[in-house]
């Protein structure tokens, strides 16, 4: 099936949308904060673990790697703290997970050509140059980092800022860019990261699917709600069979992996229960991530898993309070102001702003979004006045003229 990929390039933030038939089955958004799956570093080796025969290895962020000696080079070979190490991440860091590193490099994977022997080499020389821990490839960018996470390759990429373009075409040199104001795209990318994000999601007609995401797995709750005509049995195929088309996608969209129980109406029926597996299994097929159905439990949930690469969605954009409630971080709102922001400066351009935050989001524009600040503003030749507000919820924000 032919895909698009839209990418919204802001200052410090890219937000990515990957269309099939027009509907987004993939959300990612990207910040030059993490190592993502398939790049190669060359780190150091901080700790032993021999009851699990492995190593931590130093990367040069806050999590460390978590190399197994199985997948050392030869497999197997003793390793000592303090050793250089050259290695690819097989998994991103997340739930507070260290990431999986391996020493079995991988430039295209199942592909070994004299041009990819040659890139390898030349990276092994990079290393030998260089003191860990150092990115040795691909070159750290939010292309690069969207071409390593992406499960299926686009047919055409629309971006809505032109200075993105040549990033994008290193990263993507057979695909076809184009530029694309957002405001033409065929989605709300808004809306689609909120239904993302979202713990519940409404079914067609009635009944809801509710997601919960824990370290051990992912729980997947349908409610039929309350049905007004029909048959106990026949509210609960029906709100099934729906919620097996919106389970599949949106595990798909949110980037769930490992584990994952779905606690489904109930059903007496043995046929029907066959039935309902039947739809999540088709519904499943295109993923490119190929999920297994595992089967029924005699509780009677349905468990499945999904291979685990790169964090989930919601890990980039919100955490965990007190009481489980999650919520944005403040780094996320501090980019969605000023998405805003810009949006405001576009349609009366020449005018002078006041963003007024919570503190801590205005904490964060001053540190780690501060680099997307000053970039908003050499753009705009305009100084933005940015306000703490103590009192001000989170997730609120006012933009104000000057």
């Amino acid at each position: 099936m032919r895909c698009e990929l839209l990418i919204a390039a802001g200052p410090g933030e890219w937000r990515a949308a990957l269309l099939e038939g027009g509907m987004p089955v993939e959300l990612y958004v990207e910040r030059g904060d993490r190592n993502e799956v398939r790049s190669i570093h060359l780190g150091r080796v901080r700790r032993l673990l021999p009851g699990l025969g492995a190593a931590l290895v130093d990367l040069g962020g806050e999590r460390l790697g978590f190399l197994p000696r199985s997948a050392t080079v030869p497999r197997g070979r003793p390793l000592h703290e303090g050793e250089r190490v050259v290695v690819q991440i097989r998994r991103e860091a997340q739930d507070g997970k260290a990431a999986r590193v391996t020493e079995r490099l991988r430039l295209v994977p199942g592909e070994v050509t004299a041009e990819v022997e040659l890139r390898q080499r030349d990276i092994l020389d990079r290393a030998a140059r260089l003191e860990p821990a150092a990115r040795l490839y691909p070159t750290a960018s939010f292309a690069a980092a969207l071409g390593s996470a992406l499960l299926a390759v686009p047919n055409r990429i629309l971006v809505d800022e032109p200075a993105a373009i040549p990033e994008i075409r290193v990263a993507f040199p057979d695909v076809a860019v184009e530029h694309l104001p957002e405001a033409e795209w065929l989605i709300e990318l808004d809306q689609a990261f909120a239904e993302a994000i979202s713990e519940t999601v409404a079914l067609p007609g009635a009944g809801s699917v509710h997601f919960e995401a824990t370290r051990a797995g992912v729980l997947v709750d349908v409610d039929s709600g309350t049905a007004e005509t029909g048959s106990p049995e026949r509210t609960g195929i029906e709100t099934n069979l729906a919620a097996a088309a919106t389970i599949a996608r949106q595990i798909r969209l949110r980037n769930l992996g490992g584990g994952v129980v779905v606690d489904f109406v109930g059903l007496e029926r043995r046929a029907l229960r066959d039935t309902v597996r039947a739809a999540l299994a088709e519904a499943l097929a295109p993923d490119p991530a190929s999920p297994q159905i595992l089967g029924w439990t005699r509780l009677g949930h349905l468990e499945l898993v999904r291979p685990r690469r790169s964090r989930p969605l919601a890990e980039a954009l919100l955490e965990a309070r007190p009481g489980g409630t999650r919520v944005k971080t403040a780094v996320t709102v501090a980019y969605e102001a000023l998405r805003a922001l810009r949006r405001e400066t576009r349609a009366v351009p020449g005018r002078q702003w006041r963003l007024i935050v919570a503190s801590e989001v205005a904490a964060a524009l001053a540190g780690g979004a501060a680099l997307a600040v000053q970039e908003t503003e050499r753009r705009f030749a305009r100084k933005i006045v940015i306000e703490a507000n103590p009192d001000l919820d989170r997730e609120r924000f006012q933009i104000a003229p000057l």
